[in-house]
C-alpha cells in the first residue's frame, strides 16, 4: 500500500477573474522506502501539493490518502494527530517557535502527543544534523542554516511514515546540504516515504523518481535509472 496517494487532485483558489488553478488533475503515489522529488518553476504548484499531502489544505476535488485513509474524512483534531505522529514537515519558512529552545522545538510533536524522554530523543535528532551542543539555544541565537537543521530534526524525530520537505537545504552550504540529504535518504531507506520539493537537479538525483510540475499539471516523470533526465528541464 502507498503511504501517500493523490487521486486526480485539483486545487482552485479564488473565483471569476482572480481564479488560480494551483493543481489540475494531479495523481501521485509514494510507497514506503521511496523518495519522490518534485521540480518545476515558481508557481507550478509544488508547495500546494505538499500542503495537500500534509493535510494543511484541502483539495477542491479529488482525494488525498495517507496510509489508505482519506484526509477529507478526517476532522481537524484527527489531522492534527496525523501530523504529530506520522507526518514530518520541513516548511520553507521553517516555522520554529521563537520562545522555545532548539530541543523544545524538535521535541514538540512528541510532547504534544504525551511522549516520554523527549529531551533525549531531541538531543539525538539534533546530533544527527550536526547540532551537538545547540539544544538550549533559541532560534534567534542561531544562524539561518542552523535553524533549518533544527526544522529538519523536528521533521524526522519519532516514527514518521511520511516526510514532506519544501526546499530543505535552501539555507545550507553545499557540504551541509549534502549531509542533510544523506540523512533524509537514510530515513527513506529505513522505510519512510518522502516528497522533496527542490529546484536543484543535484538534490533531485537522490530521489527514486522525479515529478515535474508546470502550471499545476504533471508534465514529466523521470526514474532513478535515467539520471540524465534530472539535468533537463521539461
Amino acid at each position: 500500500m502507498s503511504v501517500l496517494e493523490l487521486r486526480d487532485v485539483h486545487r482552485v483558489h479564488g473565483s471569476g477573474e482572480t481564479t488560480v488553478n494551483a493543481l489540475r488533475g494531479v495523481s501521485l503515489s509514494v510507497a514506503p522506502g521511496e523518495l519522490v522529488a518534485v521540480m518545476g518553476p515558481s508557481g507550478s504548484g509544488k508547495s500546494t501539493l505538499l500542503n495537500l499531502a500534509g493535510g494543511l489544505d484541502s483539495p477542491t476535488s479529488g482525494e488525498v490518502l495517507v496510509d489508505g485513509t482519506s484526509l477529507r474524512s478526517c476532522t481537524r483534531k484527527q489531522l492534527a494527530a496525523w501530523r504529530r505522529k506520522r507526518i514530518g514537515y520541513v516548511f520553507q519558512d521553517l516555522n520554529l517557535i521563537a520562545s522555545l529552545t532548539a530541543a523544545e522545538n524538535v521535541a514538540l510533536p512528541l510532547d504534544l502527543d504525551g511522549g516520554r524522554r523527549t529531551r533525549r530523543q531531541a538531543e539525538e535528532a539534533l546530533s544527527e544534523v550536526d547540532l551537538d551542543g545547540y539544544a538550549d539555544r533559541f532560534p534567534d541565537e542561531m544562524s539561518g542554516g542552523q535553524q533549518q537543521r533544527v526544522a529538519i530534526a523536528r521533521a524526522l524525530i519519532g516514527d514518521r511514515r511520511l516526510v514532506l520537505a519544501d526546499e530543505p537545504t535552501g539555507a545550507l552550504d553545499s557540504q551541509t546540504g549534502e549531509a542533510v540529504l544523506r540523512l533524509l535518504r537514510a530515513k527513506v531507506d529505513a522505510g519512510a516515504a518522502m516528497v522533496l520539493v527542490t529546484h536543484d537537479a543535484r538534490h533531485a538525483a537522490w530521489a527514486d523518481r522525479v515529478v515535474f510540475l508546470k502550471d499545476g499539471v504533471v508534465v514529466d516523470v523521470s526514474q532513478r535509472d535515467r539520471p540524465e533526465e534530472l539535468l533537463r528541464t521539461p
